[in-house]
């Protein structure tokens, strides 16, 4: 006679829903830092200042987007 094994979980679980919502706070949070770098420094002269924040932009969205690709809802 087979033993039963451990019943899955019934939905994701607390750690994987919060690595998800903070992934996409993250990235969020990367793109407004763009779009406020592209609008503030937008006809000055300071283009390496504006491509410094643009890419701390960049440094919060890539780890958000790698953190939140799989949805814990959806299974």
């Amino acid at each position: 006679m087979r033993t039963r094994l451990k019943p899955k979980p019934k939905g994701p679980s607390l750690w994987s829903v919060a690595r998800y919502y903070v992934g996409r706070f993250l990235m969020v949070l990367g793109l407004v830092t763009t779009l406020f770098a592209a609008t503030a420094f937008f006809g000055t002269p300071s283009t390496i200042a504006m491509l410094r924040m643009m890419l701390i932009g960049v440094a919060f969205f890539l780890p958000g987007w790698l953190m939140s690709r799989k949805d814990p809802a959806s299974g």
